[in-house]
């Protein structure tokens, strides 16, 4: 009996527990990035979904939907899919999504130069690529020979049995899989070979901040060891270093604008070594990490006078759930914690 252990999910499927999915048997998840010819068609929930399935110690692959009807047009859906996934680390290819009715009339020789076009212009970023298609497709749209020899194959065909030699066989839209309570697209992964080098071996790098209140620098603190700031005594500047990598970081002032970005760290220095103005007040804190891994910054930030934080939020991203900073515009804060993950 075949054994599911990947399931492939987009915006159309929220409210997922990936812990419990991951305690259900589920190993990898391919999560829709986009589709189409613009930045602008990002999947909405990509950026959660990745974060979240990251966090619960999945495998992650990626997968891109093509409506392109030229060479030209599969080379601009490359583009902007890997504009939607720059600095993200996968342990899957990126798939190309080729199923499209309104494609067909294009004929097999055009649809493949469509599908290496996309898989090569993703490959120069050192990504590795993968056709997904469903067994007509394959056999009468695609030269399958053809792409076998150089990418990942992802098939799609809902029956007892996969009828085509493949890396992934997506068996079902209708699977049950607990974390989740609708119906979800499920797959037997053949191939672990599609599974990349593990991030594990990457070593975190050391992250130390430290926060301006009640007119001194207070101590600094390391990743999640303690809260930089004290109990309702607002914070008007911070500064940040991490060991390797690279980081930015900025305030926006209480009634008033955000400063420049910094990347500094030397309390001595009020143009590039912290961000803030000491004796004007803060009422959020935007960091951005990139360069080591696939680690980023996540921070929170705690209003003044209250025992509970502001939820984390992840470099600058925004989300259903990610403002992109860190506070509320119009409320002091007192503390920050500020981690990578």
């Amino acid at each position: 009996m075949t054994k599911v252990t990947c399931v492939d999910i987009s915006e159309f499927q929220q409210n997922i527990d990936f812990n419990k999915m991951k305690n259900d048997g589920i190993k990898a998840v391919i999560i829709r990035a986009g589709y189409g010819r613009e930045t602008s068609q990002k999947d909405t929930m990509f950026e959660s979904h990745y974060r979240n399935a990251k966090e619960a110690g999945l495998k992650i692959g990626a997968y891109w939907y093509s409506y392109a009807d030229s060479v030209d047009d599969a080379e601009k859906e490359a583009k902007a899919c890997l504009e939607c996934i720059e600095n993200k680390y996968f342990d899957m290819p990126i798939y190309y999504d080729l199923e499209d009715y309104s494609m067909v009339k294009l004929g097999k020789t055009k649809l493949t130069a469509i599908a290496e076009r996309f898989c090569e212009t993703i490959k120069k970023s050192n990504y590795r690529a993968g056709i997904y298609a469903n067994l007509n497709w394959f056999n009468n749209c695609l030269d399958y020979d053809e792409l076998k020899g150089k990418y990942s194959i992802w098939l799609a065909q809902y029956n007892s049995v996969n009828e085509l030699n493949c890396d992934i066989w997506q068996n079902s839209s209708t699977g049950k899989i607990n974390g989740y309570g609708g119906n979800i697209d499920t797959n037997v992964i053949y191939n672990d070979n599609i599974f990349g080098k593990s991030e594990t071996n990457v070593k975190k790098p050391t992250l130390t901040y430290r926060v301006f209140a009640d007119g001194k620098w207070y101590s600094e603190v390391k990743g999640l060891s303690n809260v930089a700031g004290r109990k309702k005594q607002a914070i008007s500047a911070i500064a940040l270093k991490v060991s390797k990598g690279k980081t930015r970081y900025r305030v926006h002032l209480l009634n008033g604008d955000w400063l420049p970005w910094v990347n500094g760290y030397d309390i001595s220095d009020s143009d590039n070594g912290y961000a803030g103005i000491k004796g004007k007040v803060i009422d959020a804190v935007q960091v951005e990490f990139e360069g080591v891994g696939n680690y980023k910054a996540t921070y929170r930030v705690r209003k003044q006078g209250k025992s509970s934080f502001f939820d984390w939020q992840y470099n600058s991203e925004q989300d259903s759930s990610q403002d992109g900073y860190a506070g509320l515009f119009g409320n002091k804060i007192d503390g920050l914690q500020i981690t990578l993950t």
